[in-house]
Order: structure tokens, then sequence, then C-alpha cells
């Protein structure tokens, strides 16, 4: 099935580098194992006209770039095949539409403003703690904490996005209703219907890190991790969690996340390829 297939790892750069972690570096070398020829693409480090492409048998989109993702979209409707697909991945990076798509398909999400900062006039203060956060926004970044409504209103626009990561934020933020206090968030990963899940404390340098502490998700929240994929049209992809009163609510979605801390993820990611294969 993948001796001599062509298979594209889409990323984004990190320190001028392809940003390819552990777990989806033992992809690539399982990839090469079986026969298939694996390429890492930095789109933003390429100079190409996508009419002259030649087409991959499958392209993984693991970036979340403006250039990454419109180049992904015009190379799936020329006939490309994306895991996941270039449409759904891109309307899953707009977090405002991915709660909206979340809480339309009745799972729990906090209770969530869209604004733009300085536009507090109309909006009566209510304290009991908020977060705000890009729109557009990758890896924690532009991610505050705030007593109340006010203050969190009051955020400056605009983050200070990494030289080269090409992530374009206009200054429009979510506000959410803090869910669990000071506990860790948790993090369920799906791949094939299967959920890896664990546990991993906000820092800003936290999504680099591998280390995660396993745990078991309840019956219930399980049925609300794979919903949300459904919701979102992914098969790949990752939630994060919160929880109130023993509820689960879910407070970011990730279309493609890194699998990190769970290496026992490469033979079903290796699966979900196979099937994912014309």
């Amino acid at each position: 099935m993948l001796r001599g297939r062509r298979i594209e790892l889409w990323v984004e750069a990190r320190n001028g580098a392809a940003a390819v972690n552990p777990v989806m570096r033992a992809l690539l070398d399982r990839l090469e194992a079986a026969g298939a020829r694996a390429t890492v693409r930095v789109p933003e480090h390429e100079l190409a006209d996508p009419r002259e492409e030649r087409r991959p048998d499958l392209a993984l989109l693991k970036s979340a770039t403006t250039l990454a993702l419109s180049r992904a979209v015009v190379a799936e409707a020329s006939g490309t095949r994306f895991l996941n697909g270039a449409r759904f991945t891109l309307r899953a990076h707009d977090k405002a539409a991915t709660i909206a798509r979340l809480a339309a398909a009745g799972l729990p999400v906090p209770e969530t403003h869209l604004f733009v900062p300085g536009s507090d006039g109309r909006i009566p203060d209510s304290p009991g703690g908020w977060i705000v956060k890009p729109v557009r926004g990758v890896h924690g970044r532009g991610v505050a904490a705030h007593p109340d409504l006010k203050s969190a209103l009051r955020e400056p626009a605009g983050t200070k996005m990494p030289a080269g990561s090409c992530i374009v934020d206009d200054g429009t933020r979510l506000v959410q209703r803090r869910i669990g206090g000071d506990e860790p968030d948790v993090k369920a990963y799906v791949a094939g219907g299967r959920i890896f899940a664990g546990t991993k404390r906000f820092t800003p340098a936290s999504y680099a890190a591998d280390e995660i502490e396993p745990v078991e998700l309840s019956g219930g929240t399980q049925e609300v991790v794979l919903a949300a994929g459904e919701a979102l049209g992914l098969r790949l992809f990752g939630v994060d969690l919160r929880f109130e009163s023993g509820q689960p609510f879910i407070i970011d979605a990730n279309p493609f996340p890194g699998y990190r801390g769970f290496p026992e993820a490469v033979p079903v990611l290796l699966a979900e390829i196979e099937g994912a294969l014309p």
C-alpha cells in the first residue's frame, strides 16, 4: 500500500528550520521503512508555481501559516489529496468559527465573546476570570488571563509573532470565561477514532514540551471529544479540555496536533495515512 507512494508533511518553520517533533519524525521513519517517499515541506521556504507542482499521493497538512493554508486550498482544488482536508483545516484555524461550530453541534464550550480591543462600551462588567486569545493564533501566543470582562476587553490589540512565523494577527480577539481555575489543561489527541489524552499545564513554551501526564477520560468525555472531530470535519485533531463540576468544556481545537508525548500514536497515524490514500 505504501511502497512507492509520495507522502508530504507540510509544516511551519521554527528557528529557521522545519518544525518536525519526535513523534512526526518517527512517523516519517515508519513511512520510509514501508517504502514510501516521505518529504517534509515548508511552503514559506519555497518559490513555486502551484500549476507546475507534481502532486503527491497524499499531503499531511500540519501547518497553520497563512501561505501554507492558502496554497493547500489551491492544491486541493486542483486534485491534491490532503489529510486533513485543506478547506476544513483552514476554517478550523479560525478560533471564533470553531467555537461557533462546536456550540452549534451542542457541544460544551465556555461563554465566549468576539471583539476588537477598545470596543467595551456596551459590554457590562462581569467578574469571575476571563481568558483572551487571538482569533488566529498558535502555541498559546497572545493568550492572557484577566480577573473580569472589562479588563479583558482592554487587552492591547495585536500579538507580536516570532520572526518567520507567517501567522497573521489582525487584532481581533476571543474572550472566554475561565473554566477550571488553576487546574492544568487536558489535551486529547485523536487519530483513527482513538483518543490519546493527558494533562499539561499551560506555559508560553508548553507547546514544545514532550512531557505529558496520561489520563483516562470518562465515556461521556470521550463522546464529546469524538463529536468535536465530526463537527469540524477532521480525522486527525486535538482539543483542549477544562472541567467544571465534572463537566468537560472544549476551550480550543487543533486540526493537526503533534501528538507529543504519545509515541504509541505513530502506528495509528500510519494506518490513517494508508486509509486516506487513493
